[in-house]
């Protein structure tokens, strides 16, 4: 075989540098350990309903260029066979691969209810073996509509104020006893509700999951949750318990505007149970107790309990001891069969919502006589445990704000139509303590009035809780204010990404809006692992796309007669699939969306068929008009909505061809790329001049009637334009350069403070970064002025707000607005927080995983000492931490173990790069290149120190 002179010189700086690689010194006495091992990016999972659930593994070692070069895999029904090695369900022999996630099962076929215990062992680049990992385990759920005995039970309860306008029904008690005879080897209690639920055996409350089993299109799908309740039967009797509450499928959902008059029982009228409790004897025998006719009920305490309006509960009404077997349930009523949903039944495979933080109060006062505001220091999303003394039907009630008034006052008006108030009635004869269910609140701030003494610390404690999604992340700098600014995004995340990602956590909205979350998808991924919490939320989406093809402003879609949509804001349903991709190397997740992608796009293209592109006033059919826009820009004009409608679907294209190259489909993957360089050039030829300056012709809106804030008129030339043409890369390099220019005169013009939107405000500072002027980037994320993100936290912010605006000095909240629309708990503007990892610390992915990975740090003009970023990638930490002294400049580095890295260290080109104190060894990192200002090595796995001069 020949290879021409030409090509051979292109290739040989890749052959040499493969070669430097292969040859990268390996210390042999430093082997391998795994560390963590998770099951569908889960610990231990219980009851899922993958066939071929996915293995992934995190390893360790105390030298450097460390690989996997072989895997095992053994998988057995039970630890002792898998301690022996006998009967395996799988084996998969020693696989030459240094494949360490994402690895299917492929052994027997699992039947229902299956218990599969597992480890693994690895063998390195020099062929030491690792030990075997520690057992892990997961569990199948019931994989067949025919294992399902159990039948849906439900009962009335009444509407305890009937004079209330809010229609409040008390939650319904269900129990059963039941009888156990024989040794048991193990149980398992499958269980779901239309609504949410909590259950009890003998007397004991199964599991920490609140709000379970989530939030679902109830006609299409429904959840159950497993849990292995082996250790709480006792021999001879027991008893099963369980409390509903409406939720989301009876409950109060959404904004009173859009499901007028009634604002609930979205799906259905009374909350219903299913369960079926399986139990497995040694001797072979199983049993099941399953929901049916013969469980009893009967109202409790709980005289209201809705996801929006709070709890109340009387202890007077206390059914003491109802869930245990002595308990006498003559009195009680019997169930009635509930109609149940068509929707299919599937394990959940998400993150359940669970308990993260407790928080005591910094500062009590009492604006008024007998009202005391308890200050919690920080915004989140929860409840408010009481502990209190009193009399016999003293009535303590519980109210919840974001922030106070100048007198202060709780201020509620942001809330809306959410009541968001909790009561609590005493029983007296000592110390009560008591926290409310199946509701939750956003607030900072605590009202309890109804106190018969002074209340101190221990009166009010704040319970955070949201998705238990595993926060991975951590970002410091010499900057106290940016410092806060992250914090700010961690809570808002974790305030929001409640089952769904919402919009906010205390006003009557709480729906998982498709713009937000795109915005924010990148940064979300960063701070914590979403492999599972997106994979549930994406069959949301589908669930909520249109036969037509737009996927839904919001998923779930609780209105079924609501056609709502909007360009910018959809493309969510493609973004947030790849970046999973992009961050997990996840194909599963894009063939699993593929079908519903497929539809989405068919739809844009076919719309776009005649310019291939969107001229103004392309979407006139959508309400409001063009959709939402770069909603709640700063802007004199509105930012034409066709240039961003545009440009949100070119990218869409773009990626669609990478995913469909992922998952081998190439002919979809040239398809899409070829009707993405047609729909781009024709979008340059329409709107931008030959200065790389956009233009629209403004006469195409009329007098902007139907659009929001549509009286503003319209315009091409914003920071949002700019800087998503440079984030996406749809222009070539010149009219970039001048796109560039552009964006940078805007923000000369606006005292370098942004004026984005939520559709352009994750795009601004990485443009910069991308056309050399990071030095701009920091100046804005670092600015204190308003608008800007320190301004926020100049004035108390905690998290981040829904506006610029939310609230000024001069202003206050704002007024009509502040009740109209104004959170102060709300993520997109917290998509920033993707510079930090991605520019600051210079923390991303050449390819999808995290495999091969970039350290290329930003550092501006040099406004920070230093920074430190770790973030937790599917293979392990990458750490990337820099600091500089006058000229001294040095970058502290991790790596993980099966990963290699480019490291981009700044550096004089002139100038001698350090590693570890001392000259760089050579058979440990490779020099690449000098590019501009970075002196660029090869790494593999472990700790390094490099220090240059700057």
């Amino acid at each position: 075989m020949q290879i021409k002179t030409t090509t051979l010189k292109i290739l040989l700086p890749s052959i040499f540098l493969l070669l430097l690689i292969s040859c990268t010194y390996t210390d042999p006495t430093q082997g391998i350990a795994i560390d963590t091992v998770t099951v569908e990016y889960l610990d231990n999972p219980l009851g899922i309903d993958n066939p071929a659930p996915r293995i992934s593994w995190v390893m360790s070692s105390k030298g450097r260029n460390k690989k996997q070069s072989a895997y095992q895999i053994q998988v057995a029904n039970s630890e002792k066979a898998l301690e022996t090695e006998s009967a395996l369900l799988w084996d998969s022999g020693k696989l030459i691969s240094d494949q360490n996630s994402q690895i299917r099962y492929a052994g027997t076929l699992l039947k229902s209810g299956q218990s599969c215990y597992f480890k693994i062992k690895v063998w390195d680049e020099n062929g030491a073996e690792s030990n075997w990992s520690e057992t892990g385990f997961w569990t199948m759920g019931l994989l067949n509509e025919q294992d399902w005995k159990a039948k849906w039970i439900s009962f009335k309860t009444e509407d305890n104020s009937p004079k209330d306008p809010l229609h409040l029904p008390g939650a319904p008690y269900l129990r059963k006893p039941f009888s156990v005879q024989g040794k048991i080897k193990k149980a398992s209690l499958y269980v779901t509700s239309l609504g949410v639920f909590e259950m009890s055996l003998n007397g004991k409350r199964i599991g920490n999951d609140l709000l379970a089993p989530g939030w679902s299109d109830y006609n299409k799908r429904i959840y159950y949750k497993t849990y292995d309740v082996s250790d709480h039967l006792d021999q001879g009797k027991n008893a099963l318990g369980g409390i509903l509450g409406d939720g989301w499928y009876a409950g109060y959902v959404g904004p009173k505007e859009l499901s007028n008059p009634r604002n609930r029982e979205l799906y259905g009228l009374h909350p219903a149970l299913l369960c079926q409790l399986e139990i497995e004897y040694e001797d072979g025998k199983k049993e099941a107790i399953v929901s049916d006719e013969s469980w009893k009920a009967s109202k409790g305490p709980w005289v209201y309990a809705d996801l929006l309006m709070g709890a109340g509960y009387n202890a007077n009404l206390e059914l003491t001891g109802w869930n245990t077997v002595d308990y006498d349930d003559r009195n009680w009523a019997h169930v009635y069969l509930h109609q149940g949903t068509e929707g299919m039944l599937q394990a959940y495979p998400g993150n359940s919502i669970r308990p993260y933080d407790e928080l005591e109060p910094v500062e009590i006062n009492e604006p008024k006589e007998g009202i005391y505001v308890f200050n919690l220091g920080q915004n989140f999303a929860g409840h408010a445990r009481l502990k209190v003394h009193g009399d016999k039907n003293d009535t303590i009630v519980l109210r919840y704000g974001e922030r106070l008034h100048p007198d202060g006052s709780l201020m509620t008006e942001n809330l809306r139509f959410a009541r968001a108030t909790d009561t609590y009635i005493l029983k007296g004869g000592g110390m009560e303590e008591w926290e409310p269910k199946f509701t939750y609140h956003g607030f900072q701030y605590v009202e309890v009035t109804g106190l018969k003494n002074k209340p101190d610390k221990n009166t009010i404690t704040g319970i955070a809780f949201g998705s238990s999604i595993p926060m991975v992340s951590s970002f410091t700098s010499s900057d106290e204010t940016l410092n806060r600014m992250f914090e700010n995004v961690i809570w808002t995340q974790r305030s929001n990404f409640m089952e769904v990602p919402t919009d906010s956590p205390q006003r009557d909205e709480r729906l998982g809006w498709l713009g937000d979350v795109q915005i924010f998808s990148k940064s979300a991924l960063y701070n914590a692992t979403l492999g599972a919490f997106n994979a549930k939320w994406l069959a949301d989406v589908r669930d909520a796309q249109y036969d037509f093809g737009p996927y839904s402003t919001f998923a779930p879609r609780p209105y079924p007669e609501l056609v709502w949509y909007s360009p910018g804001w959809m493309e969510a349903g493609i973004m947030v699939p790849y970046n999973t991709y992009k961050f997990y190397n996840d194909t599963k997740i894009v063939k699993d969306h593929y079908e519903s992608m497929t539809r989405f796009m068919d739809y844009h293209i076919e719309k776009s068929s005649e310019h291939k592109f969107y001229p103004e006033n392309s979407w006139t059919e959508v309400n409001p008009k063009g959709g939402f826009g770069d909603w709640l820009s700063m802007t004199d004009k509105n930012l034409a909505h066709d240039i961003m409608a545009s440009m949100y679907y070119q990218y869409a294209l773009k990626i669609m061809a990478e995913m469909s190259a992922a998952i081998g489909k190439k002919e979809k993957a040239d398809y899409y790329r070829s009707t993405y360089e047609t729909s781009v050039s024709a979008f340059i030829d329409h709107y931008l001049d030959g200065n790389g300056k956009f233009r629209i012709d403004e006469t195409a809106y009329g007098d902007g009637a139907g659009y929001f804030e549509g009286e503003k008129g319209f315009t091409g030339h914003t920071q949002s334009a700019y800087a998503t043409a440079i984030y996406f890369d749809i222009l070539p390099k010149d009219l970039k350069e001048k796109a560039g220019g552009h964006l940078i005169k805007l923000l000369e013009e606006n005292d370098n403070l942004p004026s984005s939107g939520i559709l352009g405000i994750r795009q601004l500072l990485p443009a910069l970064s991308a056309i050399g002027r990071s030095d701009l980037a920091y100046q804005i994320v670092l600015k204190k002025d308003y608008p800007s993100w320190g301004f926020q936290v100049k004035h108390g912010a905690t998290t981040i707000w829904e506006r610029w605006n939310s609230y000024t000095p001069e202003n206050g909240f704002n007024g009509e607005m502040n009740a109209k629309m104004n959170s102060f708990n709300h993520y997109a503007f917290g998509a920033f927080s993707q510079f930090l990892f991605s520019d600051m610390a210079g923390i991303d992915t050449e390819d999808s995983g995290f495999k091969h990975i970039i350290i290329k740090p930003e550092l501006g003009n040099r406004p920070l000492s230093n920074v430190h970023a770790e973030y937790g990638s599917i293979n392990g930490k990458i750490l990337s931490s820099w600091s500089v002294v006058e000229s001294a400049f040095t970058l502290e580095v991790e790596i993980p173990v099966n990963t290699r890295a480019q490291v981009y260290v700044p550096s004089i080109v002139d100038g001698t790069v350090l590693e570890g104190g001392g000259a760089i060894k050579f058979e440990e990192i490779q020099f690449v290149r000098q590019e501009g200002a970075y002196k660029i090595y090869e790494i593999g796995s472990g700790s390094y120190r490099f220090e240059s001069r700057i």
